[in-house]
């Protein structure tokens, strides 16, 4: 009957449709992210430490080192360590700092006070929380993407670590940057001799991409950990 001819019309029609759906998705470990993403700025950042040379924020290179003159003290007024001038205001820019005998501090309450950072749970340093810890060339700050977000970059995909390991593109978000806004992310390269290398490999501007089941590598090798004092 002509009722029964559209009433399998009407279910054909919606099976075409649910296929083209399906077909047009999205894989559910790939999502969108705001269209700048394809064009997203990537900053480097990493922990200064005592004794290296670095870099101040006008781009000026400088070595941790020189006259201890400045305490880095905690916020009940008790001495962590006596340090240069140009150290304690590295560490103070930074928020972070690594001392050569191995302790490692973080800003603690304003600019002025620091805290020893448990290297047992936190070898490279805090991410955006106090059980949050950085991960070496894994970690990204992101101001408008959600903690923990696996992403995919592809023009870190193939780069050469300075430590010999090959990156394969996968990050993930761990901190929150204080210095810029959206669509951009600051990867993490623990040392500064690790930007002077990568800022010629990386490109300022990159495709991200996020996507869960990327799959998370160890980039740490032992002469990393010996910089670290692990």
């Amino acid at each position: 009957s002509l009722s029964y001819t559209m009433q399998s019309l009407s279910i054909l029609l919606i099976v075409l449709s649910v296929f083209c759906m399906l077909v047009n998705a999205k894989p559910l470990n790939k999502r969108a992210l705001k269209s700048c993403y394809k064009q997203a700025t990537i900053t480097q950042y990493w922990i200064p430490k005592e004794g290296d040379k670095d870099m101040l924020n006008n781009g000026k290179t400088v070595t941790l080192t020189g006259s201890k003159s400045s305490t880095l003290k905690t916020t009940g007024g008790s001495t962590i360590a006596k340090v240069s001038k140009t150290t304690y205001e590295k560490f103070q820019m930074e928020g972070t700092g690594l001392l050569q005998n191995g302790v490692m501090v973080n800003l603690d309450s304003g600019k002025d006070t620091f805290l020893k950072v448990d290297r047992n749970e936190s070898p490279y340093g805090l991410g955006s929380s106090d059980d949050n810890k950085l991960v070496p060339w894994v970690s990204v700050a992101s101001n408008d993407l959600k903690h923990g977000s696996k992403l995919f970059v592809k023009e870190l995909e193939g780069v050469k670590l300075p430590d010999g390991k090959v990156h394969n593109g996968c990050v993930r978000v761990d901190d929150e940057g204080w210095s810029f806004s959206g669509c951009q992310i600051d990867f993490f390269v623990l040392q500064y001799s690790a930007y002077e290398k990568l800022q010629d490999l990386i490109p300022e501007h990159v495709t991200v991409t996020q996507d869960s089941n990327c799959k998370i590598l160890d980039y740490v090798t032992s002469a990393v950990k010996k910089w670290a004092v692990i």
